[in-house]
C-alpha cells in the first residue's frame, strides 16, 4: 500500500483499503448499507455544478455511464433520505428528485 517504493502507507490509502474491505465482507453476507460518496458530500457544489445529491441521482458520472443511486458492485440501493425524503430510507430506483 505505499505511495512510494519503501514508503509507509499513508492514513487515506489504509483507510481505503479498510474501507474496500468491509464493502466487500458485506457483499458476501448480504448486508451492505450503501451511502454514495455524492450523498456523502450532500449539498456540495462539484466542479461539474452538480451537488453531491445531484451526482448520486445521475445517470453519468466522472467516467460516463453509471447506475443511479446504486452500488456499481452488488446494486445495493443509496440509504440517502434525498432520494425518498424519509431519513434511512432505501432509495427508488434512479432517484425521485
Amino acid at each position: 500500500m505505499p505511495d512510494t517504493p519503501g514508503a509507509t502507507p499513508t492514513i487515506g490509502r489504509a483507510v481505503g483499503a479498510l474501507a474496500v474491505l468491509l464493502t466487500r465482507l458485506a457483499h458476501r453476507l448480504g448486508t451492505h448499507h450503501y451511502l454514495s460518496t455524492g450523498c456523502l458530500h450532500g449539498d456540495h457544489v462539484l466542479p461539474d455544478g452538480r451537488t453531491g445529491h445531484q451526482y448520486c441521482q445521475a445517470d453519468t458520472g466522472k467516467a460516463g455511464s453509471k447506475r443511479p443511486a446504486q452500488c456499481k458492485f452488488c446494486g445495493a440501493p443509496c440509504q440517502c433520505q434525498c432520494h425518498t425524503g424519509r431519513p434511512g430510507a432505501p432509495a427508488v430506483e434512479g432517484g425521485d428528485q
